[in-house]
């Protein structure tokens, strides 16, 4: 069984620095592809992604990974938003997780919420917050567990992990 972990919405928490550098959630200007761009930019220059604070749940399902499954099962799996700043938002997330000292987990970042679903095989099970990608991690053969809350996650996990 692997397990790959997505970062924002999961662990770490994007949501709460966009709205504070831009007094409104990252999903409201997405409908203004111009001003949502500006804000991206901005947001990659300042290195926000390395210093992004906790999910809520965020220690909990990190140490529930790191107790229960082997350190070659778990990997972290998640998007730069494209190919235009790939590189820097790898950077950046790569030292938000040595910074808080995750364990030695693989970490994959890949240039678009979209490429997650190439990972997918019958007995990985992805863990994100954004529907449509749970939907294509499915769609593709894995098992995806829709984020919401620790709670349920950790529950789905114990089900999904007894049955391996």
């Amino acid at each position: 069984m692997k397990i790959y972990l997505d970062m924002d919405g999961v662990i770490a928490n994007f949501e709460k620095r966009y709205i504070e550098l831009f007094r409104e959630a990252p999903n409201a200007c997405h409908r203004d592809r111009k001003e949502f761009s500006a804000n991206w930019k901005i947001f990659i220059a300042g290195k926000h992604f390395e210093d992004l604070d906790w999910w809520p749940g965020g220690p909990e399902l990190v140490t529930y990974l790191g107790k229960n499954l082997p350190l070659d099962s778990v990997e972290i799996l998640s998007s730069s938003g494209g190919n235009k700043y790939h590189n820097l938002v790898e950077l950046q997330k790569k030292r938000w997780i040595e910074a808080f000292n995750l364990p030695e987990w693989k970490v994959n970042v890949v240039a678009g919420r979209k490429k997650k679903a190439e990972f997918a095989t019958p007995d990985s099970i992805l863990i994100d917050d954004t529907l449509d990608v749970i939907q294509a991690f499915r769609e593709a053969g894995g098992i995806g567990i829709h984020h919401k809350d620790i709670g349920n996650t950790l529950m789905l996990l114990d089900i999904y992990l007894q049955k391996a």
